[in-house]
């Protein structure tokens, strides 16, 4: 069977989560080709199981006053009917070449070609997870409204419209499913993100989001911890408080997280995901006026298995949680294991494409 993948590169979360997908596939025989640019094209360049790599442009978020911008987003949809339409002639000349059985989108709208080569379409996408939950955290703010209701429920209306299939991955159990075409699996993480044991000497690590909107890291320090922040370079100044270490842009950030206390990561549903698979105490920091990452982090404050931060109360949050480590490693024994996402949405996606 042979899958292609189109992932958007904006963030990584899209590709980790799609990497964690096609290791399975691959061990089940498939052959993968993946598309995607940017931070995608970054970490995807150099996997050896892709049997073939191609790149393309991605739709992106406005920017303004170096926070997201909807009104801005949605003028710039000319632009993205532009994009989409030269993504549409480069997948076509992949799908003529590597001819595959079935398709998986990730984030990307750009099916004409798909649609027409009449090839299955499948979804990684869990925005049914965001329009139910949605419906349960009433107190929302007002900044997230805007992004929710012109950017999350459409994504919402087009994957119930568009694929064949949509693997939706879920941290939180109780949430209630919306049926066909979506189906509902565990979340889904890279190979060996499995429960970790602390160290005797607590550690934190900062991981926070790759793209243009991840929260920016400038430690005071001095808490008698070790932090290795991950995906920031040294501050343009030089100056690396003790007891902190900057280590830039990571593919693999399991050696890292393996044997930490805490994780401090963005709202990304990947990145939670991650943490979540390895039992792990946590503060999310969810990108300002993002719908999606402000529920995200209130899913796992309602399990208490972490806590929220603004961006500008990072440090003071990370403290609150290294004295609350017992009470969320507690939370965490109280939930059930959850299925291996990856494997399921790998057994689903190779039955659409042998179907």
């Amino acid at each position: 069977m042979r899958a292609l993948f189109l992932v958007n590169g904006l963030g990584l979360g899209n590709s980790t989560r799609c990497h964690a997908v096609i290791q399975r596939l691959v061990e089940r025989g498939a052959e993968v080709a993946v598309i995607t640019g940017d931070n995608g094209a970054w970490y995807m360049r150099e996997r050896t199981e892709l049997a073939a790599f191609h790149e393309m442009e991605s739709v992106w978020y406005a920017k303004k006053n170096g926070r997201l911008d909807v009104l801005g987003t949605v003028g710039a949809v000319g632009q993205f009917v532009a994009i989409a339409r030269r993504n549409d002639a480069r997948v076509k000349s992949v799908i003529a070449d590597f001819k595959p059985d079935v398709a998986v989108i990730d984030s990307v709208y750009t099916v004409c070609s798909l649609k027409s080569a009449k090839v299955p379409i499948a979804a990684v996408n869990n925005a049914d997870v965001v329009h139910v939950a949605w419906q349960r955290f009433t107190e929302r703010p007002s900044s997230v409204r805007a992004q929710f209701y012109t950017i999350e429920e459409n994504d919402y209306r087009f994957h119930r419209m568009v694929p064949d299939l949509v693997v939706s991955p879920n941290i939180d159990p109780t949430l209630p499913t919306v049926g066909a075409p979506y189906v509902r699996v565990g979340p889904i993480v890279r190979e060996g993100f499995t429960p970790t044991v602390p160290e005797p000497t607590p550690r934190v690590v900062v991981m926070l989001s790759g793209s243009t909107f991840g929260t920016p890291v400038d430690l005071r320090g001095g808490h008698g911890l070790h932090i290795d922040v991950l995906g920031r370079p040294v501050p343009t100044d030089g100056r690396t408080p003790d007891g902190v270490a900057y280590h830039g842009k990571v593919r693999d950030t399991l050696p890292f997280l393996r044997g930490a206390s805490l994780a401090v990561v963005n709202g990304g549903f990947s990145a939670v995901s991650e943490i979540f698979a390895m039992r792990m105490p946590m503060v999310v920091v969810p990108v300002p006026n993002h719908a999606e990452q402000w529920l995200n982090a209130k899913v796992v404050e309602s399990l208490g298995i972490g806590v929220i931060s603004t961006e500008e109360g990072l440090e003071d949050a990370m403290m609150r949680a290294m004295d609350r480590l017992p009470q969320m490693r507690a939370a965490y024994d109280r939930l059930p294991q959850e299925p291996d996402g990856a494997t399921s949405a790998s057994e689903a996606i190779a039955a659409l494409g042998k179907g």
